[in-house]
């Protein structure tokens, strides 16, 4: 459950691309670049997964298993309809979403390779020590509707160009539907528009020619390519469309937004209207004061944003992160274990010292006494202080046990699961030969195989009625399966002789 907090420790939140590591700084409602080398240890780091680093699935789960057991329950079946290679480490998130169901629940499901997520992120690491918040990028479009920057009453697409991604999401009344990264990036429609041309152009010349003239290009040679390869684009994004509508039950698109990273593209609302029929609106979201000075790429808006919202609530559900900062000493237990001992000590310094003054007035037998007590005090204290490590260290251990011991768990079934399929596959196609070798000897044709209730009904037919029972004999003979049998029909019109064999297994 979120956590709310009325106020950010953080004054500064960077921004940082996990590719060019290129940053911003947001503070004081300004935002500008910054470099990491240099930026404040102590500010609020946000980063992002490219969207085809995401593997994305819909999974349905059965309302009968409980809560405690559906992660491992998702992630077996996971693992199995997409074939996951189970020697790779998975980071696996999934969201709840809405079915009319009453059997089984939905879920949306995300599955990232944890060692990609530590290359990406360990160069960003390297200069700021941590990350906060790492997110995919088309969940950071959430943020525009949870800061009031757009109405939570439609159902909205966007579409994001990058120079390494391009990614289409679609958000119902604010909250994530269906995302998708797009074969089209910005590299690669640069690449496209080379192998038209014939010619090779540099990519930020390419890029400055999307921005200033685009698809109103005045060279007409510029301006036909482009119109041939955005209508290309433009068809592509219409099946995506056209698929998630119909996969997730969606009525109709209300608006579309389409950006870029490297600024507006001239001459797309036309294409989305002509192709998609839909009006399209600039993903531009201007947020400081100071936006208007140059453009700015719109991640690093939507992930400023982002902090905002996590800073507020401090919802790690769909955080990514695995080089989060520790909280608080205060709020470690080592921090609250180091002020409870300080307490002691102090409680416990207090008294003696108070003895020591007035053992003064008494007796040589009460300052020994008081020596003595301080001694047993020191020794109980060092007693105490291994205890509470002690009890720590278990508590590590014990924890670490049953977290390897799920693990374990988990791989034992998914390899047993594994080695059925294999074996009953391999028996079955084992079998499937020795049938169809006979049908051969007997000229009988198979016209169909049917598993069924742990046997097999072959349905057999031959123009010469004894054939049938030669091959029906022969299998009995082999003593292997239990052989049950209807009688033999002939079908007049075909001159053919049928019968339906079962092979128990």
């Amino acid at each position: 459950m979120a956590k709310k907090s009325n106020k950010s420790s953080f004054s500064e939140i960077v921004s940082i691309d996990p590719i060019s590591l290129q940053s911003y700084v947001y503070a004081k409602n300004e935002i500008k670049p910054t470099k990491l080398d240099k930026s404040n240890k102590n500010s609020f780091f946000i980063s992002y997964i490219q969207t085809k680093d995401v593997i994305s699935t819909t999974v349905e789960m059965s309302r009968n298993i409980a809560d405690s057991d559906l992660k491992n329950a998702i992630e077996i079946k996971i693992y199995d309809e997409l074939g996951l290679d189970s020697a790779i480490d998975y980071t696996i998130t999934y969201l709840e979403t809405e079915t009319n169901d009453t059997k089984n629940r939905a879920y949306d499901v995300f599955i990232i390779d944890a060692q990609l997520i530590e290359s990406q992120l360990n160069d960003i690491r390297k200069k700021t020590s941590y990350i906060d918040y790492v997110t995919t990028a088309p969940f950071l479009i959430s943020a525009l509707y949870q800061k009031a920057l757009l109405e939570s009453d439609s159902t909205d697409c966007f579409v994001y160009f990058q120079k390494n991604d391009a990614f289409l999401a679609i958000y119902k009344s604010g909250t994530y539907l269906y995302s998708k990264s797009l074969h089209y990036s910005l590299s690669e429609l640069t690449e496209k528009f080379c192998e038209l041309l014939g010619e090779r152009i540099d990519e930020d010349e390419f890029y400055k020619l999307l921005t200033t003239e685009g698809l109103k290009s005045t060279n007409t040679t510029y301006q036909s390519f482009l119109m041939q390869l955005f209508g290309e684009l433009f068809l592509y994004i219409n099946d995506v469309i056209v698929f998630a509508k119909r996969s997730y039950s969606i009525e109709n698109i209300d608006k579309i937004y389409i950006g870029s990273e490297v600024g507006t593209l001239i001459g797309v609302d036309e294409y989305a209207q002509s192709y998609l029929g839909l009006e399209s609106y600039e993903f531009n979201f201007n947020i400081a004061i100071n936006s208007k000075e140059w453009y700015i790429d719109q991640i690093h808006i939507l992930m400023v944003l982002t902090s905002q919202v996590y800073l507020e609530n401090k919802n790690d559900e769909l955080n990514f992160s695995i080089f989060k900062r520790p909280p608080p000493l205060k709020d470690r237990p080592v921090g609250k274990l180091l002020g409870i001992t300080a307490a002691s000590i102090i409680l416990t310094s207090a008294y003696p010292a108070y003895q020591y003054g007035y053992s003064q007035f008494l007796q040589i037998q009460v300052n020994q006494a008081t020596s003595e007590y301080r001694k047993a005090n020191k020794e109980a204290n060092a007693i105490r202080a291994k205890i509470a490590n002690l009890k720590k260290d278990r508590a590590k251990v014990v924890k670490l046990v049953k977290k390897e011991s799920g693990k374990l768990e988990f791989k034992r079934k998914l390899l047993t699961e594994i080695n059925k399929k294999k074996t009953e596959y391999s028996m079955k196609a084992l079998i499937l030969v020795e049938l169809i070798k006979i049908s051969n000897k007997y000229s009988s044709k198979l016209s169909s195989i049917e598993y069924k209730d742990g046997g097999i009904n072959l349905y057999i037919q031959n123009r010469n009625e004894k054939k049938i029972t030669e091959f029906i004999k022969e299998l009995t003979k082999l003593k292997k399966y239990k052989i049950s049998t209807d009688k033999i029909q002939r079908d007049d019109k075909e001159n053919l002789y049928l019968s339906q064999i079962r092979i128990g297994l």
